[in-house]
Formats: structure tokens, C-alpha cells, sequence
């Protein structure tokens, strides 16, 4: 499997099955990742101060685990909700130049350029309404306007009662060279 597919589907495993796949992932990939024990070692990554559930704040702290990977993840509230951006991991948010704080209870469309591609918005929207597994290409914005292509993986997150909860995405940044254009 690839890294993007793996870290997907340990965010996803049950309670039980997280810290072993979390440890298997390191060195199969031969990661330097800390333990996936919470932080609160910056302010733009300690907890919201909202009515977050137990649920929420287990996704929060699983994607926070994975903040020095060199993927973005992005953990999104349910699509009935607009799909609000709960947390992003640190390196995506260096990677687009935006502060977690501003981006929680947006939605990911944030990122998109003035002209989205829209096979990709479509196979978007059918994976929120049928809650399945998508990946596309993107051409999106960083916080200055600088476009660059993004591969994402949408995956559905669902709770003990089968409906989905939340949404994860992984996020794949395409190379950018000197002159600021992608390379890809």
C-alpha cells in the first residue's frame, strides 16, 4: 500500500487497532514521527475550546499524531454540516500558509483555484453522497494565491452507529519549482 492509503487507514482503525498499525506504518515507511500521544506544544494546536465529542477530539489527536508527515491530512465534520475543517496537520498548514484557526469551520473549498476542474468536484460530490472512497486531482490556492496541484484522498469516517461522522483526506502536494510553478 502506499503511505497515503496507510496513514487513511489508521486514522480509520478501531481504538484497539490504532497505536499497532500507528508503530507498523513507522517502520515500514521508515518514518521519524513522534508517539501518537496528543500535543499541545504550539497554541494552533491545542483543542478549540467548543463542545468537541469524544469521538471528535479521538480523530483530532489521531490526525495531530501525524502532523510532522510529509502528507497533509485534513479532518472535516460530516457533509450534512457543509464538511467544516476540524483540524489540518501542521505540515500542510506550513505547506499553504494558513493557521489552523483559520481554517476550523470552513470547508475545503477554500483551497480551490478561481476555475476547478469539474470532473474532479463531481467525483467529490458523489463520494460525500454515497460515503465512499475517492482520490483526484486538484489544482488549489495556498493562502497568498500561489496555485499548486494537489492529489487528495477522501475517505469516510464512520461511528459505532454506521453513519458517517466525519471525513479525511490526505493530501499530496505536487513539487513546486524555483519559479513557483508546479513541476508536475
Amino acid at each position: 500500500m502506499t503511505l497515503r492509503r496507510d496513514v487513511l487507514a489508521a486514522i480509520d482503525a478501531d481504538r484497539g487497532a490504532f497505536r499497532s498499525r500507528f508503530s507498523t506504518l513507522v517502520d515500514d515507511h521508515g518514518l521519524d514521527l513522534a508517539s501518537p500521544a496528543p500535543r499541545s506544544d504550539s497554541p494552533d494546536d491545542r483543542d478549540h475550546p467548543d463542545d468537541r465529542s469524544e469521538r471528535e477530539a479521538l480523530l483530532v489527536d489521531r490526525v495531530r499524531a501525524f502532523d510532522d508527515l510529509p502528507l497533509g491530512l485534513t479532518l472535516t465534520g460530516p457533509a450534512y454540516r457543509d464538511t467544516p475543517i476540524v483540524y489540518v496537520n501542521r505540515w500542510f498548514r506550513e505547506r499553504t500558509g494558513y493557521p489552523l484557526d483559520e481554517l476550523r469551520g470552513r470547508n475545503p473549498r477554500l483551497f480551490q483555484g478561481p476555475d476547478p476542474d469539474p470532473d474532479a468536484r463531481s467525483d467529490f460530490r458523489e463520494a460525500l453522497s454515497t460515503w465512499s472512497t475517492v482520490t483526484v486531482e486538484l489544482e488549489n490556492r495556498r493562502r497568498d494565491g500561489t496555485p499548486f496541484v494537489n492529489r487528495v484522498s477522501l475517505r469516510p469516517l464512520s461511528g459505532d452507529a454506521g453513519t458517517v461522522t466525519h471525513w479525511v483526506a490526505a493530501q499530496e502536494p505536487e513539487p513546486i519549482d524555483e519559479s513557483g510553478e508546479d513541476s508536475g
